[in-house]
């Protein structure tokens, strides 16, 4: 991580630190974030954004998962940087993204109503994303179409393994340390290797995860198809994680995992959410597995390099 990319995500995370738990739009938060220009942050720079700044991006939207922040930033950052393609502008109340499934279909988690919000209805899974742009006040709906679908799939893979990556983080934080300090027969659970194994396998998760996030950021800054196929990579390897790293933190917290009362649920409860928004591992595995066969066996490398012919 850069010293530029190390400062904003040290910025963002005072914030969210800084923020109480809510259940629902964390009102003060969001108006902190705009006050900071963090939605806005993958606008041109003349609009008071960075532009493709996704390491940024994906280190804020990784704080936003660790705190399980209140707050609709993947969606509104993936939407204003939508709307920018395109021309739009829109002001600084929070934006619904909804995106419909590879099946055609719309995905229940973008149900979930957002008062004074707008909203941006896509479908990114042809040749072109279909985009429907529906502000707040009752405006008529504009419609648009943005030419790189691609392009347009592996931003929504990336924040979404970006937000499933920050809750895998504090998860696994979490299961290690109430395994210090819970004992059994005398001594702390961490101690015994039945906890301990299953520990170093959502611990392997986590990293591995990491690994494919940053790729992925890498990749979508430097363009090209490389780009594309690493989103896919970090979406599905995160979201693969999700339910094993879930199951394994549960198992080793025991019955108080599962209260109201303790903080887990807020990040297992974030990682089912984002292990089937935008597309879970299955269908990211289809994706991958489709390019890989077109590819063929000669063009398998190229692919994963970005490189469409040598």
């Amino acid at each position: 991580m850069s010293a530029h990319e190390s400062m904003i995500a040290d910025a963002v995370e005072r914030m969210f630190a800084e923020a109480m738990p809510s259940r629902g739009v964390d009102t003060t938060l969001w108006a902190t974030l705009v006050e900071a220009g963090v939605p806005r942050l993958l606008r041109p720079e003349s609009q008071g954004g960075a532009g493709d700044a996704w390491r940024d991006a994906a280190g804020v939207l990784q704080a936003a998962g660790r705190h399980a922040a209140s707050v609709p930033l993947a969606d509104t950052l993936l939407a204003h940087a939508l709307l920018a393609q395109a021309g739009l502008d829109a002001d600084g109340r929070p934006i619904r993204l909804a995106v419909a499934g590879p099946d055609g279909r719309p995905d229940p988690a973008d149900a979930d109503a957002l008062p004074g919000a707008h909203r941006l209805v896509l479908q990114p899974w042809g040749e072109a994303a279909r985009c429907i742009w529906m502000e707040s006040d009752g405006a008529p709906a504009y419609e648009f179409e943005l030419p790189d679908a691609p392009r347009v799939r592996a931003r929504l893979a990336l924040a979404g393994a970006s937000m499933l990556t920050g809750a895998l983080r504090t998860a696994i934080d979490m299961g290690v340390e109430y395994a210090g300090l819970r004992k059994a027969f005398g001594r702390p659970i961490g101690q015994f290797q039945a906890v301990q194994h299953p520990l170093a396998v959502a611990a392997e998760d986590v990293a591995a995860s990491r690994a494919a996030l940053d790729w992925a950021a890498a990749g979508l800054e430097t363009g090209g198809s490389s780009g594309e196929v690493a989103a896919a990579v970090a979406k599905a390897r995160a979201a693969e994680a999700a339910g094993r790293v879930a199951a394994i933190v549960h198992q080793v917290h025991g019955a108080i995992g599962f209260t109201a009362e303790h903080a887990l649920h807020r990040s297992t409860r974030l990682l089912w959410h984002w292990r089937d928004r935008w597309g879970d591992e299955h269908d990211w595995h289809a994706l991958l597995g489709a390019r890989a066969l077109a590819a063929g066996p000669q063009g398998l490398f190229d692919l994963l390099d970005g490189v469409e012919s040598r």
